[in-house]
């Protein structure tokens, strides 16, 4: 019977994960081990296929080549930190605003040619989004499991409940034309197929705004304007929807307040964008694994205590 373990499927018999190396797999009796590449995983036959490369895996390589090895090659499995599920609950929840804020929109599109005998009666049922709603949206979105203590989590849940309060006044300050949320993607780049994500998509009168929120602390302008994942983005707006991007923004979030990075991309910075894309798939190709330790880098490494390169 034909089985699939993590995207390696095998018609000949069962499979057995090595989590640091690859997969055991049965082929005419014999036992081999096909090693899974950054883009690449087993098919049917047993031979390698094509399989979509992120962001996340170029961002991971250009910090450090080890760290991607780890990671991506040798499969090598870390918990999830409390940044990255902090993080990952106030994505959820802004995609479940963002989700109600199209499902108004459907509302009140589909009722707009119907006469309204009570305007205020009609405007209260369309149950407009109000800031204790996206309290409320955070809250069940919040997830504890990270946090080795209910103090902590708590904390963070308090956090993350200012910078909902934060947010709000951002998002109500102008009209808005969502487009989509949480929007995947698939694109061709350079021979290769990038997967992702568009947090964000709204138009305006100016043309299509891709919006990306970040917990982290803000990065400078020229950070944004040299940053390769906008790039990705402006070339997957293209793809989606045969219109060019005309900015990209970068929201860092945090109980302080909203920070906007508001950048744009240029024929000349997507083309820079794909040489450097290809460069750094070059060397992965290459396996070129040789760490680049920094205490930077190695202080959020989450291989520091088995990598024998780490700066501590």
């Amino acid at each position: 019977m034909p089985i699939t373990v993590a995207g390696v499927r095998s018609s000949t018999g069962s499979l057995q994960a090595n989590p640091s190396y690859g997969w055991w797999v049965p082929f005419d009796g014999v036992i081999r081990c096909i090693y899974l590449l950054p883009q690449h995983s087993a098919g049917d036959s047993g031979i390698l296929c094509v399989m979509p490369l992120s962001y996340s895996q170029l961002r991971r390589y250009r910090t450090c080549p080890r760290q991607y090895e780890f990671s991506n090659v040798k499969k090598i499995p870390w918990g999830i930190s409390e940044g990255e599920s902090f993080g990952a609950s106030v994505h959820v929840a802004l995609k479940r605003w963002g989700e109600a804020e199209l499902a108004i929109s459907g509302e009140r599109v589909a009722g707009s040619g119907l006469p309204q005998l009570f305007p205020e009666e009609s405007s209260a049922s369309l149950n407009p989004l109000m800031e204790e709603k996206l309290i409320q949206i955070w809250h069940d979105s919040f997830a504890i499991d990270a946090y080795p203590t209910r103090l902590e989590a708590d904390f963070a849940r308090r956090r993350g409940e200012e910078i909902m309060r934060k947010f709000f006044p951002w998002w109500a300050a102008c009209p808005r034309t969502l487009l989509s949320v949480e929007q995947s993607f698939k694109i061709p780049v350079d021979g290769a197929t990038f997967a992702g994500r568009l947090d964000r998509m709204e138009e305006t009168a100016d043309g299509i705004v891709i919006i990306d929120y970040k917990t982290t602390r803000p990065c400078t302008q020229d950070e944004a304007d040299a940053d390769l994942q906008l790039s990705l983005y402006a070339l997957a707006c293209q793809e989606l929807t045969g219109k060019p991007c005309t900015s990209l923004t970068l929201l860092f979030l945090s109980e302080e307040g909203v920070v906007e990075r508001t950048t744009k991309r240029g024929s000349g910075q997507l083309r820079d964008a794909l040489t450097q894309i290809r460069l750094i798939r070059e060397r992965m190709e290459a396996k070129d694994y040789r760490p680049t330790p920094s205490l930077e880098a190695c202080k959020r490494c989450p291989y520091r205590r088995i990598c024998d390169s780490a700066v501590r």
